[in-house]
């Protein structure tokens, strides 16, 4: 295996030293690329382990840059300047959107690699605002992703699952994969097969192999919980008990609420390629959506004005909308072929 951390670079290229991460009293060079920065030895063995132990291995041998000792690391330079910028300033210069996805993964990769426990865990905790573990907060995720007309874009806010999914797995930080894979499952087959190219660096990522399997099981699964939900829950629904409706003479008036259920069962089995929602493949949000056409104070994009179903019977079915969309999250690792103590 080779060693990520050398005690000096291979051959003897022109060195220079990092214009912002710097320090005059700095004891120690970092070389990455062929760029190195002057920092502190204390603050570097503090907190990471392997760096501590690389350290201590230096000997009167080393070669020296501007008098101090070269570590050289096997990481990009840019990569370096992330992960030593989050050791001494932190965190909160990032935030939890896509132009800072590329420092996120950074810092997540190296914290990881140098057990640096806690910008792992605070990176990990950033991230799980896009990418969480529990319905209530990919609610939020979803709120933040929909404007105002109601047009849903997430990529406009948010990275490309495969590059979490991926950066994941090389971290090991498996939390974050259960919401990616079910983001990334809303896509179209093909879509998913081909990969995404990052059209700033037209660099191509793809899933491995059995991801792109797990991810197309899992989808799979998703949509046949909703194909169960509509014949369970909504096809043929029988009124409350409490229907106001019940015991109502005309036929028509009676077979209200039986006929608003009908008239939700077509329209989501009429959008069920997303054809005027556009979102291919989302059976959270299909479920949400038979709750919501029959809500009064709440905006669907596809509402049913012809039946309304009585205050009593939305009230049950809102309930039981709410038991199957948590059932559908809680499911989403086992579905991924993920451990579900992730979220544990």
């Amino acid at each position: 295996m080779n060693n990520p951390l050398k005690a000096q670079p291979e051959s003897n290229p022109i060195l220079s030293r990092h214009p912002i991460l710097s320090f005059d009293d700095g004891n120690i060079a970092i070389l990455a690329d062929n760029s190195y920065f002057l920092v502190h030895q204390g603050l570097l063995s503090r907190h990471s382990q392997p760096l501590s132990l690389a350290i201590q291995a230096l000997d009167s041998n080393c070669s020296h840059v501007e008098g101090r000792p070269i570590l050289h690391l096997q990481d990009t330079s840019k990569d370096a300047f992330y992960f030593l910028q989050a050791l001494y300033d932190g965190l909160s210069f990032l935030k939890s959107h896509k132009e800072d996805f590329y420092i996120f993964s950074s810092i997540l990769r190296l914290s990881t690699k140098y057990e640096v426990a806690h910008l792992r865990a605070g990176i990990i905790h950033g991230m799980h605002d896009v990418w969480p573990s529990t319905l209530a907060q990919w609610e939020v995720r979803e709120a933040k992703a929909t404007a105002s007309d109601g047009v849903y874009d997430p990529r406009q806010s948010t990275p490309h699952p495969i590059l979490v999914i991926n950066v994941a797995r090389v971290a090991n930080a498996l939390s974050l994969l259960p919401a990616a894979f079910y983001d990334l499952s809303r896509y179209a087959p093909s879509d998913i097969s081909a990969g995404y190219t990052c059209p700033q660096t037209m660099e191509h990522h793809q899933l491995e192999p059995e991801d792109l399997m797990n991810l197309l099981r899992g989808r799979e699964h998703g949509s046949r919980f909703l194909s169960t939900f509509i014949v369970n829950e909504l096809e043929g629904r029988q009124p409350s008990a409490a229907c106001i409706y019940q015991g109502d003479l005309n036929l028509s008036r009676r077979r209200n609420c039986q006929a608003a259920f009908e008239a939700i069962t077509f329209e989501l089995l009429r959008d069920v390629n997303g054809v005027v929602c556009h979102r291919s493949s989302d059976p959270l949000f299909a479920i949400a959506e038979a709750d919501l056409m029959q809500s009064p104070n709440q905006a669907s994009v596809r509402r049913s004005s012809l039946f309304r179903v009585c205050e009593y019977c939305r009230l049950e079915f809102s309930a039981v909308v709410d038991a199957a969309r948590e059932e559908f999250w809680q499911r989403l690792p086992l579905w991924f072929n993920i451990d579900p103590q992730v979220w544990a």
